[in-house]
């Protein structure tokens, strides 16, 4: 009984003793504030498509050109060394990816995945920037031919039955 006592008395002094405050987080080299994180819903056709941006400035809008196979973002940066993360579902646009901001090609690090595609870039630019990430391909510009293949297939495939009867 008397050991129960004496280390319960020892585990409260120890939590006692303990410092109560955590450390300040420290963000990693090169990056000088954190980034908020936006996701935006981009339809096209009949889906629906989850576009993640992370960045340390403002982000306004995101549009998407079916068309040029271009997504189109509008944001506002405030102060220079502007960081942005952009993560592109590859079954929205996909292939060679090429950025762009306000017309003019601009480096940018492109990592392929296998169900997206992550876009980091850094620019000194103030104020409204638009950056443009244009795909080579367009996956759901393909839906309208499946179902066609699936009607002639079948077609074909009663056609060849009703042949075989005679």
């Amino acid at each position: 009984m008397r050991t129960q006592i004496f280390l319960s008395f020892v585990i409260l002094l120890g939590l006692l003793s303990a410092p109560a405050f955590a450390q300040q987080p420290t963000a990693p080299k090169g990056i000088e504030s954190p980034g908020i994180k936006w996701e935006w819903k981009i339809k096209a056709e009949n889906y629906t498509f989850i576009v993640v941006t992370v960045s340390n400035y403002d982000m306004k809008n995101v549009t998407f050109n079916k068309v040029n196979k271009e997504l189109i973002f509008s944001g506002n940066s405030t102060h220079d060394g502007s960081i942005a993360e952009i993560e592109i579902p590859r079954n929205l646009i996909g292939g060679n990816l090429t950025v762009t901001q306000e017309g003019k090609p601009v480096t940018a690090l492109i990592i392929p995945g296998t169900n997206s595609s992550t876009i980091m870039l850094k620019f000194n630019q103030t104020g409204m920037v638009n950056t443009s990430v244009v795909g080579t391909t367009y996956l759901p510009e393909f839906s309208s031919i499946t179902s066609l293949v699936m009607v002639l297939s079948i077609v074909m495939v009663l056609f060849t039955l009703r042949l075989r009867k005679f």
